[in-house]
């Protein structure tokens, strides 16, 4: 079993609804009377909880110029409390009742504050000798805690930077022979400088290894992403599942991936980059072909495109700004339906019917169109300058189409 007084406040809870049920209450103290009537097998967790529920109660709100905030982490000699001083947020760390008049850990927390392991670590700022020995720890800036839980897919870059701070953080620790023994994403702090790893040097009850500290990491940045949709969250999430021998190789394997993911990324780009030059030229294309539409105007006049042995006129009618036409039954035909017009555009059918006509005309009665033309005072060149101009205008609304059809 896990030593009680070595837990994170999350871990606590979890452990503490395990032991307890689901119906775990809110306050310390009624935690404790709720183990406490678990009997003889729960002494090491009422242990534990009566300690802490000691120092709760026992420490005053204000520490040396610190205000005393929330229960941050802990271990068998000692608790941290998140706090605020003058400057900002820092975080306390409190000797125990039963230890803070021992000179041996007044001498260890002393002895910590002079321990500098290097600029990526947040590391103790100063030790205050009072009646509750403490050491004050300054966290400057937004921890992995606060971002949690997430709601939306996590920003590649924010996961990369907290990833890649926390593996400075520890290489530097160490390459000077130290652990950090409990990391947590509350240890992981954007400052302006960048991401840095906020270090207690907590007294740990067994020995522990740097591939545990990347296993803790792992873990932490792991939470960012809980659907594993991110690269480098699931490189986290390898290094808690399997983490590598030391924090130089996981640094290794983050700069591979981070390439990975920028080839993957230009890629995309230059996909995306494509598709909005194409969707550009379309769309210069399709204002082109609106505007080819009503650049010219038909040609005035009325035509017989085609007579039927059958007594059946194919005629067009044309006053330079609307065209009508189609088969009726004599020249005269006061009703005919409306081909082209420069507020409806193109009747496709219709103006089908007019081109097939004149297309076909010298297998109908040629004699009598040509004397309906000249009745019509109508020329054959007019009438095929037409023909071409409604094919002209077939073919650009075919144009449109396609181009509108692309577009969506």
């Amino acid at each position: 079993m896990r030593d009680p007084r070595c837990l994170g406040p999350s871990e606590l809870e979890a452990e503490l609804r395990t032991l307890i049920g689901e119906d775990l209450p809110a306050e310390l103290s009624e935690r404790r009377e709720a183990v406490e009537a678990l009997g003889r097998r729960a002494d090491p967790w009422l242990l534990a909880l009566r300690e802490l529920e000691a120092i709760t109660d026992g420490l005053p709100s204000d520490l040396g110029g610190v205000r005393r905030g929330r229960f941050w982490a802990q271990d068998p000699v000692s608790v941290t409390f998140e706090g605020w001083d003058g400057h900002g947020r820092v975080a306390l760390r409190v000797l125990r009742p039963s230890v803070k008049d021992d000179p041996v850990w007044r001498r260890r927390l002393e002895r910590a504050a002079r321990t500098q392991p290097g600029p990526e670590i947040l590391a103790p700022e100063r030790y205050v000798d009072e009646v509750w020995p403490h050491l004050v720890v300054p966290l400057p800036g937004t921890s992995l805690a606060d971002l949690l839980p997430v709601e939306d897919p996590p920003d590649p870059r924010i996961v990369a930077r907290y990833v890649g701070g926390g593996l400075a953080g520890l290489r530097r620790l160490h390459a000077g022979g130290l652990v950090h023994g409990g990391l947590t994403p509350a240890h992981l702090v954007q400052t302006c400088d960048g991401v840095k790893l906020a270090w207690l040097d907590p007294v740990l009850p067994r020995p522990r290894d740097a591939c545990e500290d990347l296993a803790d990491l792992g873990r932490a940045i792991a939470e960012l992403d809980p659907e594993n949709i991110d690269p480098v969250a699931s490189l986290a999430r390898g290094l808690a599942e399997g983490p590598t021998p030391t924090a130089e190789m996981a640094e290794e394997l983050l700069v591979r991936t981070l390439g990975s993911v920028l080839a993957d990324r230009r890629h995309r780009l230059a996909m995306r980059r494509r598709i909005v030059a194409r969707r550009g030229d379309e769309a210069r294309l399709l204002s082109l072909a609106r505007r080819l539409q009503t650049a010219t105007q038909p040609p005035s006049g009325k035509f017989c495109l085609r007579a039927g042995h059958d007594s059946v006129l194919v005629v067009a009618e044309s006053d330079g700004s609307t065209v009508k036409g189609g088969p009726v039954a004599n020249i005269d035909a006061r009703f005919m339906p409306t081909v082209w017009s420069a507020d409806r555009g193109l009747d496709a059918v219709a103006a089908r019917a007019l081109m097939r006509g004149w297309a076909t005309r010298t297998r109908g009665d040629e004699e009598r169109r040509s004397a309906l033309m000249v009745e019509l005072t109508g020329t054959d060149a007019r009438a095929d300058v037409l023909c071409r101009w409604l094919s002209c205008q077939a073919r650009l609304r075919a144009v449109r189409m396609l181009l509108e059809l692309g577009g969506r």
